[in-house]
């Protein structure tokens, strides 16, 4: 099977392995970049130590071109440039790691010239984020086909879906780490009859977001990161300003409160990995 490489954003998509005569050969994921948040206090040992944030990293993918002769080596230098260096970031996968995506700028390409029509080209690219993401969402969770893998192993012994008809169930987080909506994608809609408001709490984390406003059952709250929205209408001053996260593994959300009644809810997130 031909191993593949794609970049795609919202405005386009090349799959670049589809060009003629180029093969994608290796990849390599630079260390975890840590970022250690310390205080030294004077007359104190040591230093105190809050919590670590992770800078970007390099993606490097490794190709090789053999070209028809030495003017289609050298046209296809110049197109490679155009593709790759480009003014909007965008993701990029790989068949190697087939289940992850990478959001991503081009930072250099490296040529090494073999003879006069060939070429080994190194590119490397700035994964901007700090980690890499599920290249599928939680709404597309057929987890058995190609589009997923788990690092963290998949726990199969419970139920695992993001579209729940009840006022108590689980969301399952395969993350290395806690999707926190102020930094990472989280949309959660919810429909109910709730004429008296409702609160929404993750018992793991212990975090409740309320809303004090009537929901209607044809009325969808969507909860955008931080923001909560109905239809066009931002409603944030109608609950009590906080949000949920989500930890790895399966959290426990109930959403309940006086008169709450046909709640239906969804979840959808990507995974992150470190």
């Amino acid at each position: 099977m031909d191993k593949t490489v794609k970049m795609f954003n919202d405005n386009f998509e090349q799959v670049l392995t589809d060009l003629p005569n180029l093969t994608f050969l290796d990849y390599e994921e630079e260390d975890v970049a840590v970022q250690t948040n310390t205080l030294e206090v004077k007359g104190r040992d040591g230093v105190l130590v809050g919590s670590n944030t992770f800078g970007p990293f390099k993606l490097i993918l490794n190709f090789v071109y053999e070209g028809v002769d030495t003017e289609d080596y050298h046209l296809f230098k110049q197109r490679m440039r155009g593709l790759l260096f480009r003014r909007e970031p965008f993701y990029i996968t790989h068949s190697d790691m087939p289940g992850k995506k990478y959001a991503v700028y081009c930072e250099s390409h490296t040529i090494e010239d073999v003879y006069d029509r060939n070429g080994k080209f190194e590119v490397s690219f700035n994964v901007y984020k700090g980690y890499s993401e599920s290249l599928k969402n939680t709404l597309d969770v057929n987890f058995l086909s190609d589009n997923w893998q788990f690092e963290g192993g998949l726990i199969s012994d419970k139920e695992i879906k993001y579209k729940h008809n009840s006022k108590r169930f689980e969301i399952w987080n395969g993350s290395f780490d806690t999707i926190d909506p102020l930094t990472h994608k989280l949309i959660i809609r919810i429909k109910a009859d709730a004429p008296n408001g409702f609160k929404m709490t993750n018992h793991m984390t212990g975090q409740t977001v309320i809303y004090y406003g009537s929901l209607q059952s044809y009325q969808t709250l969507t909860f955008i990161g931080v923001h909560p929205v109905i239809g066009d209408e931002r409603v944030g001053a109608n609950t009590n300003h906080e949000w949920i996260e989500l930890l790895p593994g399966f959290n426990n959300i109930e959403i309940d409160g006086v008169g709450v009644s046909n709640v239906s809810a969804e979840f959808e997130f990507d995974f992150i990995y470190r």
